[in-house]
């Protein structure tokens, strides 16, 4: 592991860190994954979680600020997007889409110069159909779960909805709450039952979010071994399909059951200066994933600047 938790500096640094990934854990269309490689804590929170067993003192002090800051991070905001996606639907999802594309360039960069061979490119069309298929398989089986409705098998949806997000908060591109949201369990899990749990409300919001939490640790210990694996040995092939996932969400994000049931663009039809809020919040969320993008090469190239002055 490269970071060391030596001082209470380095602990807040990455109590921040983790806030900024829990508010991207919560944002349908930002990728913790993505942010992580971005603020440089990726590869070591890959290793802290694969290798927990290894090193399972630095991994520890590694992981808690980072799950304190996500945590604040995911109670900072949860309010306010649920209020979004009540009264402006289709432009707070817009705002998310506009994440997506920003950060598009950071995720290009791993690729950069890297031949479009037939591997290269069958894996960006194979992951950029899965992602976009998320949306339409949601639609076509009318996925989308309330509270009132929860049985066993919304129980094995919900579980597999925790893998699955957990997977996309690991691979760098991929939204764990687009994923969600495709899967018709966004509003269920996250904007309803696990805030009802945090304020020590149990009765029904308790057993789903524990079902969502046991898939997301399998997910967890799952990917991150698989990530270190498919990164140090097939790394080109592996962002290539990253890529896929990324353009292939943005069609799941617009067109999903929960989106197509809940009349998201009925309220859209109904309320025409939403279109202009619709371009405003895609602009936005653009200038801020490009932003950030940029602070965080500064950062970097300081860092190399720092290190190739102390050879």
């Amino acid at each position: 592991m490269n970071i060391k938790i030596k001082s209470f500096k380095d602990f807040a640094l990455l109590v921040l860190k983790g806030l900024a990934v829990g508010i991207a854990m919560l944002i349908p269309g930002i990728s913790g994954g993505t942010l992580s490689l971005m603020l440089g804590i990726y590869e070591d929170t890959i290793e802290s979680v694969a290798g927990i067993r290894k090193h399972f003192k630095d991994s520890i002090l590694f992981l808690i600020p980072l799950a304190i800051g996500a945590l604040l991070g995911y109670l900072a905001l949860v309010k306010l997007v649920s209020l979004g996606l009540t009264y402006i639907p289709i432009p707070t999802i817009t705002l998310f889409v506009g994440f997506i594309i920003g950060g598009l360039p950071s995720i290009c960069r791993n690729v950069k110069g890297a031949k479009f061979n037939v591997p290269n490119v069958l894996c960006f069309v194979i992951a950029f159909i899965l992602a976009a298929g998320l949306g339409v398989l949601s639609q076509n089986l009318g996925l989308s779960v309330k509270i009132e409705d929860v049985n066993v098998w919304s129980y094995i949806l919900i579980l597999v909805g925790g893998i699955l997000a957990a997977f996309a908060l690991v691979v760098p591109g991929i939204s764990g709450s687009a994923v969600l949201l495709a899967l018709g369990l966004y509003e269920l899990v996250v904007i309803v039952s696990i805030p009802n749990v945090i304020k020590f409300n149990f009765a029904n919001y308790l057993p789903i979010t524990l079902v969502f939490a046991l898939g997301a640790l399998i997910g967890l210990f799952c990917i991150t071994k698989l990530m270190k694996f498919l990164l140090k040995n097939h790394t080109i092939p592996t962002f290539f399909a990253i890529i896929g996932f990324i353009i292939g969400s943005i069609f799941s994000v617009y067109y999903n059951h929960e989106v197509i049931s809940k009349g998201y663009y009925d309220v859209l039809t109904n309320n025409p200066w939403q279109y202009a809020l619709m371009f405003g919040m895609l602009v936005i969320g653009i200038v801020i994933a490009l932003l950030l993008d940029k602070l965080v090469n500064k950062s970097d190239k300081e860092k190399e600047e720092l290190t190739n002055e102390a050879r």
